[in-house]
């Protein structure tokens, strides 16, 4: 039996940073969840994944050459829910220029970068990075010390005010990914903390024989900060 099988998992940078999130003041969102699929002939799953959570929530959902970084950049400030089907890419030379790709539009070039996340001002209760890789940062893989996560996309998305942030620590499977958002989806859109639906979601992949292996689904991790409403 896997952990998640028993537990509810999450992850913080630090301890210090899980005390800080959950101290810090929530911020209000104005509008609902925004879905986002640039580079749908690519990964032809990423248009079913954002069609179902329009379907789910109702969500604001933009594919193709729409799906610009400029109109996330709008957009994004306001919105309680940010998901990205798209390509990450890790910089292990450079972890501030790891970015999540987007399209190209305006004077934008596409790249969603650490160091431009790090300057956003979201007001988001989570972000969904659907991509490759996103949950690894300079201490995984660069010249820092084993075990740090000092810069990379998780948590730039959590400095610019997202409580909780899905990413990924290995390139995942297109369909598998596409799978598991939608049972994800199905329990937060119900209810769940994204903690809870993420391990209901991996569970109900498990169960799949198609899908059982950790490949599938392990990759996905919650991190967050301590949530003082459910403490006390």
């Amino acid at each position: 039996r896997y952990l998640v099988q028993r537990y509810d998992v999450a992850l913080a940078p630090s301890a210090s940073v899980w005390l800080a999130l959950g101290e810090r003041a929530p911020e209000r969102a104005t509008s609902g969840v925004l879905a986002f699929a640039p580079r749908t002939e690519a990964l032809p799953a990423s248009r079913r994944e954002v069609a179902m959570i329009g379907h789910l929530t109702g969500a604001e959902v933009l594919t193709g050459s729409a799906a610009t970084e400029a109109a996330f950049r709008n957009a994004a400030p306001a919105r309680r829910v940010l998901h990205l089907a798209t390509y990450g890419v890790l910089n292990k030379q450079n972890p501030l220029f790891s970015f999540v790709e987007l399209a190209p539009g305006g004077d934008q070039d596409g790249r969603l970068e650490v160091h431009e996340v790090f300057g956003l001002h979201l007001s988001a209760d989570l972000v969904v990075l659907s991509a490759c890789q996103t949950g690894l940062a300079s201490g995984a893989l660069a010249d820092v010390p084993p075990g740090d996560d000092w810069v990379g996309l998780t948590r730039a998305f959590l400095h610019a005010g997202a409580a909780h942030v899905v990413a990924t620590l290995w390139p995942v499977d297109d369909w598998a990914t596409a799978a598991l958002m939608e049972q994800f989806y199905a329990g937060y859109a119900g209810g769940a903390e994204p903690g809870q639906a993420l391990a209901g979601a991996q569970r109900a992949l498990i169960a799949q024989p198609a899908t059982s292996q950790p490949f599938y689904w392990a990759g996905f991790v919650e991190v967050g900060g301590a949530d003082r409403e459910s403490e006390r």
